[in-house]
């Protein structure tokens, strides 16, 4: 069972992510599931995942092509995003771009699409942000009253981080 945290500190912003990867009862792998977007000196931003892999995967990829907008907008990749809000935006765009493309497939096969993201960084001097965002490409942001966030088996780290 996939288990990622984001906690915001004074500092900065921490995340985890583990590495399970679960096809069935005899198919466990690994796979990274914390992945970084990064420009020197002017942003940088990781986002966690768990579900669907194949969904990540494309969800990346669209990430780091460029997704188009609505309207007719031009395609945008994670790393011209203005601000981590348009930034988190954007990584729910990809999400329902990649269920409008695979939806035939997933209803013929009798799958769930299921995908968590943990996304957080920074873009110039603004604050540092952290999101959760869920399959239908909706997300909160993390606040001072919960100052961390964590994606599927809570049971394990939330206490932990309940009294930390």
């Amino acid at each position: 069972m996939t288990y990622c945290v984001g906690v915001l500190v004074e500092e900065g912003l921490v995340m985890i992510a583990d590495t399970r990867t679960n096809a069935g009862l005899d198919d466990i792998s690994t796979y990274r599931k914390l992945h970084h977007f990064n420009v020197p000196g002017e942003r940088v931003m990781m986002l966690a995942s768990a579900g669907n892999l194949s969904i990540t995967q494309s969800v990346l990829s669209l990430l780091a092509e460029g997704v188009e907008g609505d309207a007719g907008e031009p395609k945008m990749k994670l790393v011209e995003a203005p601000t981590m809000f348009q930034a988190a935006q954007l990584v729910g765009r990809a999400i329902r771009r990649v269920r409008e493309i695979e939806k035939a497939g997933f209803e013929a096969a009798n799958l769930r699409f299921s995908v968590s993201l943990l996304f957080g960084g920074q873009i110039g001097s603004d604050p540092m942000k952290l999101y959760l965002i869920y399959s239908a490409g909706n997300f909160i942001e993390c606040s001072g009253d919960a100052p961390f966030l964590q994606i599927v088996e809570h049971k394990y780290g939330k206490p932990i981080l309940d009294r930390a």
